[in-house]
């Protein structure tokens, strides 16, 4: 039932985006009968075409998605210890979402902390070596090169 009713919606969305394509084709199919037979051959040919052309996509969807599938499998099976980020869930298993986006938050402000403290570091440290000087457009900037 579900499949009737996309077709409807389907042709009755195809009646709305051509409306004068269908006008020609009903009115060709009321007043000439003759003419019909060689229309209908024709539109029967290019349906058939749009479905085979429907269908060899939808069994390349099915083949893509098929190995997407496989490939997930053996990536989840092997483990996800491998990845960078995804390190960290690999012990995620037997936790609540609750405890894991905590454990997250707290890796985060951890990493946070440290990049913090190193950068406040080195700017003391190259705040000392350089001289501060106004940088608006047109000033002259010195730089000692480092070697």
């Amino acid at each position: 039932m579900v499949y009737l009713k996309i077709i409807f919606y389907g042709i009755l969305a195809f009646i709305e985006r051509h409306p004068l394509f269908t006008l020609f084709i009903i009115l060709i199919s009321i007043f000439a009968p003759v003419v019909w037979k060689a229309i209908g051959w024709v539109i029967v040919a290019v349906l058939f075409a749009l479905l085979l052309i429907v269908g060899v996509a939808a069994f390349r969807m099915h083949k893509m998605r098929k190995q997407v599938e496989d490939q997930f499998r053996s990536t989840s099976s092997a483990g996800f210890s491998s990845g960078g980020f995804s390190s960290g869930f690999s012990s995620a298993q037997g936790m609540s979402l609750e405890e894991l986006v905590r454990r997250m938050q707290a890796e985060a402000e951890a990493k946070r902390r440290s990049q913090d403290t190193y950068s406040s570091t080195t700017t003391q440290s190259s705040t000392a070596q350089q001289k501060r000087v106004n940088d608006k457009v047109g000033d002259y900037v010195d730089f000692e090169e480092v070697e």
